[in-house]
């Protein structure tokens, strides 16, 4: 369990969900595991490991999926409503779960299902700022890096 070691406050553990807001939307973190974490709004099908995005000044979760534009983070657990609340990782690293194989530092993609990437090139969802770091053989749990990552900002993704 990770807490809070920046030198602004917050409530709750890395990987808490909150029935009520407990801290400012947006609010960005230090923990003690040295990962940075974002407050934001959930989502439903939010689990732990899924890939959200989110605009700035919303602060509202949505599940990474083709066309989707904004900032991304990582769910630290299954913030699962828009009624409910979570830290999400905005820089560091964490296990997420993929559907299909992958290499050690592959760009990664928005994925053909919504809250999931894809090591498989699409133009203008390529995630900006975060990269596999292990390899995975088949669909299972691969190690990503991740700083202040977004995906459709003026990027020029192969595909």
């Amino acid at each position: 369990m990770a807490y809070c070691v920046d030198s602004s406050p917050a409530v709750g553990e890395h990987n808490e969900v909150h029935d009520s807001q407990k801290n400012p939307l947006g609010a960005v973190r230090e923990f003690s595991d040295g990962n940075t974490y974002i407050y934001l709004k959930g989502v439903t099908s939010c689990a732990d490991g899924s890939v959200v995005a989110y605009q700035p000044g919303v602060w509202t979760a949505i599940l990474v999926a083709t066309g989707v534009k904004g900032s991304v983070a990582v769910a630290q657990a299954a913030v699962d409503a828009a009624t409910k609340y979570g830290w999400f990782l905005h820089v560091g690293s964490d296990v997420i779960t993929v559907r299909t194989a992958c290499t050690s530092n592959t760009a990664l993609f928005a994925g053909g299902v919504a809250g999931y990437v894809d090591v498989a090139a699409v133009k203008g969802d390529q995630i900006l700022g975060m990269l596999i770091r292990n390899a995975a053989a088949a669909a299972g749990s691969a190690q990503v890096q991740l700083d202040r990552a977004t995906i459709g900002h003026s990027n020029e993704s192969a595909g």
